[in-house]
């Protein structure tokens, strides 16, 4: 009888506690992130407010990253909105196309 195994390899996530115990959310911002240097701060407050959304952002790239190689990722508040209503915004910048990059949109949402 022949055996065959084969060898497959995951990649490494480590969870959202694995990273807030190990690095400090400003830390991890500028290491993953790209950020207007005027808001930096106000962005860490923003987040410390709400420990779900803080714990959404450790887990962001690498929940893209599952999905599709990407260049760069930006995180800044959303201009459009009244100055008392602040909401935050992600860009991913990947070079797949247009229709792909919805597709992923949708299935990342």
């Amino acid at each position: 009888m022949i055996q065959k195994f084969q060898k497959t390899e995951r990649i490494f996530h480590p969870s959202y506690k694995e990273k807030t115990g190990t690095m400090t959310l400003e830390k991890f911002l500028m290491e993953n992130f790209q950020f207007p240097d005027e808001d930096f701060e106000k962005i860490c407050g923003f987040l410390r407010q709400d420990s779900g959304l803080e714990k959404i952002i450790f887990e962001l790239p690498n929940l893209i990253q599952s999905e599709i190689t990407y260049d760069k990722l930006q995180i800044k508040f959303y201009e459009e909105f009244q100055e008392d209503y602040l909401q935050l915004e992600v860009n991913v910048f990947t070079p797949i196309d247009t229709v792909t990059s919805l597709k992923v949109e949708e299935k990342l949402e």
